[in-house]
């Protein structure tokens, strides 16, 4: 047995090793606790740090406030009074009653404090030749310029922007300053005026409701689509900045009078008598022996008829004159037309002005196609129309054409009248071709073959859902020196595809239905005659017009 010191022992032994224990724990602990700290205070201080920036931000954002207002200014066009040439301060009167209308909206939105920024983009070059024609600016090319300086000069932050001749250039300028401004915090409020067309709808969709943020301008001057309306933004007129009516022009007067003239075995064209509801200028006086000469040259700038009293009303058109070196002047038996004032009846008159090569020199290129208006800017029931009451189609982007050869090479026929209008003449459970849904591209191709069919009211008809063509757009045509031939006119390639105005469209009455096939069997019977055949169409061209009618040709 152990003594009593022993045991003594034992235990301070036994209580030193547990103290020894206990400290090693302690320091671990302590250890723990100092990493604890050191984490929480590098979280501090970032945290402290942050806080610090964005108040630093928050400061930044309330320093310099603005207000974004986006123009489109091919469709937004300011009003007559501040874009007239005898006016040497057209652009900063412009600029003025811009900013004035809109600080007024701004005092009532309480952001008066807010800078003005202002960017107008469009395509210069073209709105000049516009209003050229209007008698509001120059003739020059770029008259418009003068008018941009001077706004661009009128506030700093004010900007006129030339876009381009292509219509997507304006679009993209304006989608990519909606997309940097709408998040800028900077940004107070954004006036939106383009809403003529639809295709922004896209980028404001995710908008919807906040007033605050957006006003949506409306003028008198372009068709606000409904599709604005639905968005549940603010909705504001700048009374007198924009023109309040569409820009129209007039026709050459004597034009006028040439084309409501009936040739001696027909007569008056469609389009003659179309034209003459457009003109805007008086008709010349007849002189005695009967002679009509116009002397002055049209608002326009554009050439006119004239004719000796030899020609009578169905004098051919001097191709002479077109090609610029007629020799006889004003004596021409026949009549002096520009390349923009025809009409359809003198430009039938003889096969062979199809193959003269200076008519060939007067068609549109490929290049003017462009000028076509977009279905979407075209107004709900009207039809575009060029400076003589032309009929002018929408335009087809280069991806039709694609489009149109994966239609063109499905097992089975589209209907396509069902997918361009909507509804089908025989309905679908009667109709033999194909009713399935098409995405929009295909669409397009759809649009594409069934314009490639001349219309047999030509540039007179004023349709709204007629689906063939009045003006070809074919790239390689064989009219324009191409290689594939073409099924329009070759009057039609004469004519000029700027639009100069949209006019209400008057449907043709096609029986109970929409989109009857029995037009397309008049067509061919009226096809017959002109080719001088009193017999009946064959079964195989009753069946082309069926076809045409029914479904796309392939």
């Amino acid at each position: 047995m152990l003594s009593d010191d022993e045991i003594s022992r034992a235990g301070a032994q036994l209580r030193n090793y547990q103290q020894d224990d206990t400290l090693s724990q302690i320091l671990e602990r302590y250890g723990a606790l100092i990493e604890d700290y050191k984490r929480l205070k590098s979280d501090y201080e970032e945290e402290r740090d942050a806080r610090e920036r964005y108040k630093q931000m928050a400061k930044g954002q309330d320093r310099n406030p603005f207000v974004l207002v986006l123009i489109d200014g091919d469709g937004y066009v300011f009003n007559d009074n501040l874009v007239d040439k005898s006016n040497p301060d057209a652009g900063r009167n412009a600029a003025h009653l811009l900013h004035d209308r809109v600080q007024e909206s701004l005092r009532r939105k309480g952001l008066e404090h807010c800078a003005v920024m202002v960017r107008v983009y469009a395509n210069v070059a073209g709105l000049s030749k516009v209003l050229a024609k209007a008698g509001l600016v120059g003739q020059e090319g770029r008259s418009l310029s003068p008018f941009v300086a001077n706004f661009n000069k009128s506030y700093g932050l004010f900007d006129f922007v030339d876009a381009g001749p292509l219509k997507e250039n304006a679009d993209f300028k304006l989608r990519a300053m909606l997309k940097l401004h709408a998040e800028n915090a900077q940004c107070k409020h954004i006036y939106f005026a383009a809403c003529h067309d639809v295709g922004y709808i896209s980028e404001l969709t995710s908008f919807v409701g906040k007033r605050d943020l957006f006003t949506l301008i409306k003028t008198p001057g372009i068709n606000f689509h409904d599709e604005y309306t639905k968005l549940g933004l603010g909705v504001e007129e700048l009374h007198g900045v924009f023109r309040p009516t569409p820009l129209s022009f007039p026709v050459p007067s004597t034009f006028a009078r040439a084309a409501s003239m009936p040739s001696s075995k027909t007569e008056a064209s469609p389009l003659a008598q179309g034209a003459s509801k457009i003109v805007k200028t008086p008709s010349p006086d007849n002189n005695k022996n009967g002679n009509t000469i116009n002397n002055n040259k049209p608002a326009n700038g554009q050439g006119t008829f004239t004719k000796s009293a030899e020609a009578g009303a169905g004098a051919a058109v001097c191709q002479h004159h077109l090609a610029g070196r007629c020799s006889f002047g004003q004596k021409c038996r026949n009549l002096h037309v520009s390349g923009s004032a025809r009409t359809n009846a003198a430009w039938r008159d003889g096969p062979a002005q199809a193959k003269s090569p200076d008519h060939a020199k007067q068609a549109s290129s490929p290049d003017e196609f462009r000028n076509l208006p977009n279905k979407e800017d075209i107004p709900l029931g009207h039809v575009a129309v060029n400076e003589m009451g032309f009929r002018l189609d929408p335009y087809l982007p280069p991806s039709s054409v694609q489009a149109a050869e994966v239609i063109k090479s499905r097992a089975s026929r589209v209907c396509n009248i069902f997918h361009l209008t909507g509804d089908c003449p025989k309905g679908q459970d009667e109709c033999e071709y194909d009713h399935s849904p098409l995405s929009e591209h295909l669409k397009k191709g759809v649009e594409y073959l069934s314009r490639t069919f001349f219309c047999h009211h030509g540039g007179s008809c004023r349709d709204p859902e007629c689906i063939q063509g009045h003006i070809c757009q074919l790239a390689d045509c064989q009219k324009r020196g191409g290689r594939r031939p073409c099924k329009i006119r070759q009057s039609a390639h004469l004519e000029k595809l700027f639009p100069v105005q949209y006019v209400p469209g008057i449907a043709r009455s096609r029986g109970s239905r929409k989109g009857s096939i029995s037009d397309l069997y008049s067509y061919n019977d009226m096809q017959t005659h002109r080719r001088g055949s009193s017999q009946s169409p064959s079964i195989e061209t009753a069946d082309a017009g069926a076809r045409l009618g029914g479904a796309v040709l392939i």
